[in-house]
């Protein structure tokens, strides 16, 4: 039983004791005094530590519900911890009886952190003299900030794609297919496995668009919250630069997209947790308090999988990327004892410290550390991109962990639109969306051997001009990631064994859905869509099928006159080989 008096939150009861200290008092009265300081007074953005979780209150961890912690949060911790111990002292907030004492001396917090324990507020110099003097504060450091120089997106040319997979139900990958061919995605997915009962976090600028683009309307977003704002509209904001939620909408377009014929994402059919974490401006300045508060959160919805593509260095030199200086490497170690696996970039600082010394190591945080993964960028041609950031860390541990495609990568761009992109931004989530793949088909595997099968099945890559021979090696890890290894599909091309209807995806759906039908024969099928009364509403297909996975589309729910149908559940029926298969699904608007 840990004594503490809980944050706000769902049904948060509190026991406090009669009375109020004397020095509670006194500190209150200082800090009122100090807080009248000019309100033009230089600020900066500080982490305020605190020295313990407080007395006020008796807290069970049995009530892991009241913590915020889901269900699916507490099994997937249950692959990595034993069974007493998945909820720990970490799990619980910040005490309210410390963040009143501030509020008190008119500090405005910003974010809250349960596992370090501390609230980031900006301050003046009179307030941090104050804050210095409270008994209840262990540290004050700065809140690192990172400067983007330049946009990733930059529409270079267009690669030649590869030629459309053959057969008119096989998915049209448009120009995405050469990004996912690299990493044998699409041999995967034709093994029918797309990310399902997977769940995914994208920590970005926003997600601009996201409801309306046609490749991401239909994603399964399980949550979504603007940690900027303060609101659960992750797209831009009025008032916000014209950039903002653009850069995270290309990220979660390579890994969760769907839009046939147009771009494919590796990972089309897993859930999705979106939280937007950065600030876009003239500077592009992105910091590091609200990136850890967004991964504590999703890690409690249940995460299995973490993406990011920013990180943060400007702050930092090369010896602090030790695996255990910056606070978001800190952080990132946490989600892997809790049993997330963080997928993120290297960053795009180049290859060299030093060119005229050839000098490696110019990798952001956090992906300097253990037991995540971290991915650098290669070209179509599997050659090392000059922007693209390599290892050792501080400590001499190789990084990356692997790379991906990120030149010339297919991502989504406005309302409608898509645009040919750069940047480790979108080797990693491609490689985020074969781990969701690995997780899909072996569900009870823990993050580190989802790691190990990323790292044991890549694509050994060399290059002599680079003065490297060795493998692994501090630019292209262990190498270009192989999905069909690392998921264990021995034969992407052999045949199912049997005819079987899998469920859709998205499920539920409010605009389009797709249907993947297994064939081990090229015998005559028909699937339709079945209302509640048996009453036939579509019949998507009747003809023979392909050998192997078919996909259909039952595209913007109409029925076979043209027609809307109403909001509802239906039925999906496959008839083949003189067996009847249904599904169940549910339309919504």
């Amino acid at each position: 039983m840990t004594r503490l008096e809980k944050d706000s939150g769902p049904a948060l009861s509190r026991r406090r004791r009669d009375g109020v200290s004397a020095a509670f008092v006194l500190s209150i009265t200082i800090l009122t005094l100090l807080a009248s300081s000019s309100s033009q007074a230089q600020r900066q953005r500080f982490w305020i530590t605190f020295r313990d979780r407080g007395e006020q209150v008796e807290w069970s961890l049995s009530d892991p519900r009241s913590l915020g912690i889901t269900e699916r949060a507490l099994w997937r911790r249950s692959k990595v911890l034993p069974a007493r111990k998945l909820v720990d002292e970490l799990d619980l907030p910040v005490n309210p009886t410390y963040i009143r004492q501030l509020n008190a001396a008119g500090v405005v917090l910003r974010s809250t952190s349960r596992w370090f324990n501390a609230v980031s507020a900006e301050l003046t110099g009179e307030q941090l003299v104050a804050l210095r003097e409270l008994s209840c504060v262990a540290s004050l450091e700065p809140v690192r900030v990172f400067f983007r120089q330049q946009p990733e997106m930059v529409s270079p040319p267009a690669p030649r794609p590869l030629a459309k997979l053959s057969g008119s139900t096989a998915i049209d990958y448009g120009l995405s297919l050469t990004q996912l061919s690299n990493i044998s995605v699409v041999g995967v997915h034709s093994a029918g496995v797309t990310g399902t009962g997977v769940i995914v976090g994208m920590l970005d600028n926003g997600f601009n668009q996201h409801a309306v683009h046609p490749v991401l309307k239909n994603i399964n977003v399980i949550a979504e919250y603007d940690f900027v704002q303060r609101d659960s509209n992750t797209s831009r904001a009025p008032g916000e630069y014209s950039t903002q939620g653009n850069h995270g909408a290309g990220t979660l377009s390579v890994i969760g997209g769907f839009e046939n014929g147009k771009l494919v994402g590796a990972a089309f059919g897993a859930s999705f947790i979106l939280g937007k974490t950065e600030v876009d401006s003239v500077e592009k300045a992105f910091e590091e308090d609200l990136y850890v508060e967004g991964l504590e959160w999703m890690e409690r919805l249940g995460a299995d999988v973490v993406s990011t593509s920013l990180g943060y260095t400007d702050w930092y030199t090369y010896s602090n990327f030790d695996g255990k200086t910056a606070t978001t490497t800190k952080a990132a170690l946490i989600a892997a004892r809790k049993g997330v696996l963080l997928v993120t970039a290297m960053g795009n600082e180049g290859n060299y410290r030093d060119t005229q010394t050839r000098a490696t190591g110019t990798m952001i945080a956090p992906a300097d550390a253990d037991s995540i993964v971290s991915v650098g960028a290669v070209n179509s041609s599997m050659r090392l991109a000059g922007f693209s950031s390599t290892g050792p860390t501080a400590d001499g541990r190789v990084k990356p962990e692997v790379v991906a495609q990120g030149v010339s990568d297919y991502v989504m761009y406005g309302e409608s639109g898509y645009t040919f992109s750069n940047g480790t931004s979108f080797a990693t989530p491609l490689t985020a969306g074969v781990a969701a793949l690995i997780l899909s088909a072996h569900p009870n595997l823990t993050p580190m051997e989802v790691r190990e099968r990323l790292l044991q099945t890549a694509r050994a890559l060399y290059d002599t001009s680079l003065g490297m021979v060795s493998h692994p090696n501090n630019f292209y890890g262990w190498g270009m990631v192989d999905a069909v290894k690392a998921v264990g599909i021995s034969d992407p091309g052999s045949p199912p064994e049997q005819f079987l209807l899998r469920q859709n995806y998205p499920n539920p759906f409010n605009g389009s859905t797709t249907i993947l039908v297994d064939a081990p024969t090229d015998a005559a099928i028909e699937v339709s869509i079945y209302n509640l009364l048996g009453q036939r509403v579509r019949r998507l297909y009747a003809g023979n099928a392909q050998v192997g996975t078919n996909f259909f589309q039952w595209t913007n729910a109409l029925d076979d006159a043209g027609h809307p149908v109403a909001a509802g559940v239906y039925f999906c029926r496959l008839s083949a080989a003189g067996s009847i298969f249904s599904q169940k699904i549910l339309y919504i608007k």
